[in-house]
């Protein structure tokens, strides 16, 4: 197994995909014409989607088989509002970089891999539908996914069924920035403030489509999205940048990812959207009625190089001053770090260059009722630890 550092080292990329699936929907045709259109005659009524990030089968390596995995368990129910039999042909769209960059083989064979590797399984009340997989060059519209799972269903007249459908998929994840503007220009950042150290994060992120619920007769009377998040952040509070363990990689592995990676239990943040969730027990709920699929559902998580244990404030600081331009004041810009940590933890930072910085990035959300009494005693002592590098003689 490839160790984390060939996957992540090279460059600093940005991942735009979203490893997702998506609501039903109704498609036509086959392979390369196979389309999403829209039903007047079978109504979607209700759908209830339950969407667990957690860990994959193998240990947390930054390769594809040690990903994460998100789990979807999905209930639809479905109305033929006519009084005639329907055939439909449902497909559950993938907006993935696994699918989408896999090697092509035989459909066949590629078609019953698919499906097993997701774990697909679609059934209602009377039947267990035979899925299909297929993938084909997407176009250039909105909903013109590149792969699709399928199968056929029928709807007697003014029947009801219950859809379930269950599947996992992998994390998509890959280097980014914490930026919110990639492309700003950045003339006006203080050059310490340059540093990849600083704006450089893992990211792992999972969603789910809505919009090709849409297809359907009429806006569903009901929605519910419900995602589970607690599970999953108390491991990557646990887990860390990777689970690998270091004395497996080689002496000259294992220095490049000290030295790329000083912080091996980084402080993160996440981003959800829509914003309109609402808190629930060990996660988060959208809860709607006349519903319109249109806005897709993101989860992300980013890691940054930021310590989040006191134990690690040494590695990140030993980084930091590495690169240092000459002539800058060691204490000076150990102050702004200082004030940098604290902008994480709500603060409004009082330099203006720190301000500036933080302002840029997607994390940043002061608060007006911030003070450092209500700070956790973890965030106390990596101000303390900081602190002390600040005041020591060779900081000077």
């Amino acid at each position: 197994m490839r160790s984390i550092i060939l996957a992540f080292l090279s460059i600093l990329v940005t991942f735009t995909s979203l490893s997702a699936l998506a609501d039903a929907g109704v498609f036509t045709g086959n392979g390369q014409n196979l389309r999403q259109i829209s039903s007047k005659s079978i109504r979607m009524v209700s759908i209830d989607v339950t969407i667990v990030p957690g860990r994959g089968p193998f240990l947390f390596d930054g390769t594809v088989p040690g990903m994460d995995q998100v789990q979807y368990g999905c209930k639809f129910v479905l109305r033929n509002l006519t009084d005639k039999a329907e055939d439909v042909r449902v497909g559950f769209p993938v907006d993935s970089q696994f699918a989408r960059d896999a090697e092509p083989k035989p459909a066949k064979e590629s078609d019953l891999n698919w499906v097993l590797e997701y774990g697909f399984i679609a059934l209602d009340e009377k039947a267990t539908y035979r899925v299909q997989f297929v993938r084909r060059k997407p176009g250039p519209g909105p909903n013109d996914f590149g792969a699709v799972f399928i199968w056929n269903m029928k709807f007697a007249p003014h029947e009801t069924k219950t859809l379930r459908v269950q599947y996992h998929i992998p994390m998509s994840m890959g280097l980014v920035t914490t930026e919110r503007d990639e492309k700003a220009s950045r003339s006006a950042r203080a050059e310490a403030f340059s540093q990849e150290l600083l704006v450089i994060s893992q990211l792992e992120f999972a969603g789910y489509i809505t919009s090709t619920g849409s297809s359907w007769a009429g806006n569903v009377e009901t929605a519910t999205f419900t995602v589970y998040t607690k599970p999953f952040e108390n491991y990557i509070d646990r887990r860390g940048i990777t689970e690998q363990n270091k004395s497996e990689m080689s002496s000259q592995d294992s220095a490049s990812f000290e030295s790329n990676f000083p912080v091996q239990h980084p402080w993160w943040f996440r981003e959800i959207k829509p914003v309109d969730w609402k808190p629930v027990d060990g996660g988060v709920q959208w809860q709607y009625r006349n519903f319109k699929p249109k806005e897709s559902i993101t989860i992300s998580y980013y890691q940054t190089q930021l310590p989040r244990n006191s134990d690690e404030v040494d590695a990140f600081v030993d980084r930091f001053l590495k690169y240092l331009p000459p002539g800058d004041s060691v204490t000076t810009e150990l102050t702004k770090i200082r004030e940098l940590f604290l902008a994480t933890y709500g603060e409004e930072p009082d330099d203006p260059a720190v301000r500036a910085f933080a302002s840029e990035q997607r994390w940043y959300k002061p608060r007006n009722n911030f003070s450092i009494a209500d700070l956790q005693p973890e965030q106390r002592a990596v101000l303390d630890s900081l602190s002390r590098r600040i005041g020591s003689p060779q900081s000077k």
